[in-house]
């Protein structure tokens, strides 16, 4: 979403006003639904209100309610949702300073977009293509984000009973149709976020996740995602035995403890996500088990997401599919033993080796070890363990359309051109392996008389491919030709967004492969005050290993060809030992 042009505020409005803020949507979904609203008249807009939302769900009430006043900040949602770009935009941004402006509302505040495609991603899995999905209530952006990602085959439906005057306009909005409430469906699957409102405690958190649990028929599934302190962490004994409560219905199939950072009003608590679905009837109760996962300090990575989803559902599956599965994240802990489990649930979690980072807090710490250690290869970085902010991880497609990226494409290149003098190429198969780059190249004029308008690749760029696997290089030198598939994604100079190259790559290897992957590629950024004493270092790092490389390699060589002189008996070896020795005794 593009950032909008500064409006003034009318005098009378505020964002930390409910129903204020409930009239101003109700303005912007009927600017969607109708043109040129501002030139209606009082009488006409609610005319208008009518037919649109004639039962009164979505916005007939507040528009009533504003026409009343006198429709006092009907130009201003005009100009607001031109600012925005669009309706959809405009209600987006109003939410988000709605709740910036009421901070106290904690876990049930909006959901960050890292979470929000977890969710959705999940939700995706479970579905398949023909089933029911019953959105969250009470998360707008969370609820017209899945819609939209949903197939077409799949019915979304609000819990019956609910409310949700907001979620129903962005809906509307976002021209998602919501199907009749009572409609049948041979399989359903609930997403609801918890808690619901805020002021919520942990008791109130689990009867709703009970709740949910016991509404569901046995084809059913659920994906919840609420606070780690009422979901996995240690607890009360008697909140302790209402979670207990819901573990022994035998649904809770899949359980992930998230990082901090994913609530907007509530940043430095952690998420859990959790799974529910139909136990195994094959499987006898005392022999299920349950996928658990610890992602506290793992960023939601486009891989990550995708990684921890497939873990998740492979543990739902049959002794077969875990044993056909290679899992990242989820580690299996017998359902009874998990029932029975006071404390945390992922306590038993493991994890692969390295796909977890320190905590942020040892970090000081353990750089100074670290640079203790390589004291020798290379002069350690001057660091002060002072805590700064960092710009949010982005995806791609975001950071393009903020002008930080720009994508260049690959040039298809004859195969007769290419030979061993010339312009260097690289091809999406030397990313696999980069110390092979410079043994293509191409005749510069017969490149140039080919391809006049063609881009040579920049100090700084960041080549790469998305199949078969996902892969990049930091071309550091630039003037290279890139070989279609293999392409380009450029850092603006002018305006990095705290993107660096190295990292940049780092991030893109062994994210999700495939055509359109690279636009959810999510990438991190770090200040900009860090950016050039982060790449100094980063190439002192990688010079001492191309040095400390080359010296293996002269050691490997020297002592293959003592082994074959050893060997063919070209040359006597001198124990020089025994020599001296030998002297001394004559």
């Amino acid at each position: 979403m593009r950032t909008p042009r500064r409006l003034q505020l009318p005098s009378d409005f505020s964002f930390s006003d409910a129903s204020a803020v409930a009239e101003l949507q109700a303005l912007v979904a009927l600017h969607a639904q109708t043109d040129d609203l501002d030139e209606l008249t009082p009488s006409q807009i609610e005319e208008v209100a009518a037919n649109v939302d004639p039962l009164d769900r979505v916005l007939r009430r507040e528009i009533s309610a504003h026409v009343d006043r006198g429709a006092p900040w009907l130009a201003y949602a005009t100009r607001l949702v031109d600012a925005a770009y669009s309706p959809s935009a405009a209600l987006t941004l109003i939410a988000r300073r709605h709740a910036a402006a009421n901070r106290a509302a904690g876990s049930a505040g909006p959901l960050l977009a890292d979470a929000v495609a977890l969710v959705v991603d999940a939700t995706i899995a479970l579905a398949g293509g023909d089933a029911t999905v019953t959105l969250d209530a009470g998360d707008a952006i969370l609820s017209s984000t899945l819609a939209g990602k949903l197939d077409d085959d799949v019915t979304i439906v609000l819990p019956t009973g609910a409310d949700s005057r907001d979620v129903r306009r962005q809906l509307l909005v976002d021209g998602h149709w919501l199907a009749d409430e009572a409609a049948p469906a041979a399989r359903s699957v609930v997403v609801a976020r918890v808690p619901s409102h805020r002021g919520e405690d942990v008791s109130a958190i689990l009867r709703a996740v009970d709740d949910i649990s016991l509404s569901l028929r046995d084809s059913d599934a659920a994906v919840v995602i609420g606070p780690a302190r009422a979901l996995v962490d240690p607890l009360a004994p008697t909140d302790e035995r209402a979670r207990a409560d819901v573990l022994r219905s035998g649904r809770v199939r899949g359980v992930a403890r998230l990082s901090t950072g994913l609530v907007d009003s509530a940043v430095r608590e952690s998420l859990a996500l959790w799974i529910l679905t139909e136990p195994t009837v094959e499987v006898a109760p005392a022999q299920r088990i349950t996928a658990v996962a610890d992602l506290t300090r793992v960023q939601l990575t486009a891989a990550t997401r995708a990684d921890l989803i497939s873990d998740l559902m492979a543990g739902m599956g049959s002794g077969r599919d875990l044993r056909a599965h290679h899992f990242r994240f989820a580690a299996f802990v017998a359902t009874p033993a998990l029932q029975a489990r006071s404390g945390s649930l992922v306590a038993s979690a493991t994890r692969r080796p390295g796909t977890a980072t320190a905590p942020t807090t040892a970090l000081p710490a353990l750089l100074d070890i670290a640079s203790t250690a390589v004291r020798t290869d290379v002069a350690p970085i001057e660091i002060t363990p002072d805590a700064h902010d960092v710009p949010r991880a982005m995806s791609v497609a975001q950071l393009i359309n903020a002008g930080h990226l720009r994508r260049i494409q690959g040039t298809r290149l004859d195969p007769d051109l290419l030979g061993s003098e010339g312009l260097v190429v690289v091809t999406a198969s030397d990313l696999d392996q980069p110390a092979s780059i410079g043994r293509t190249r191409v005749d510069q004029l017969a490149f140039a008389s080919q391809h006049p308008s063609a881009q040579l690749t920049r100090a700084g760029d960041v080549i790469f491919r998305t199949s078969p696997t996902a892969a990049a290089w930091v071309d550091t030198d630039g003037s290279k030709v890139v070989a279609y598939p293999a392409r380009v994604l450029r850092i603006t100079t002018a305006d990095p967004g705290g993107l660096v190259p190295e990292i940049v790559a780092a991030d893109i290897t062994g994210a999700a492969a495939g055509p359109g992957a690279w636009k959810r590629w999510t990438l991190r950024r770090v200040a900009p005050r860090t950016m050039a004493p982060l790449r100094q270092a980063i190439a002192d790092i990688t010079t001492a290993r191309r040095d400390l490389e080359a010296r293996v390699a002269r050691l490997t060589d020297y002592a293959a060809l003592i082994v074959a002189g050893a060997t063919s008996g070209a040359v006597t070896m001198i124990d020089l030992d025994h020599a001296a020795d030998a002297a001394a005794t004559q």
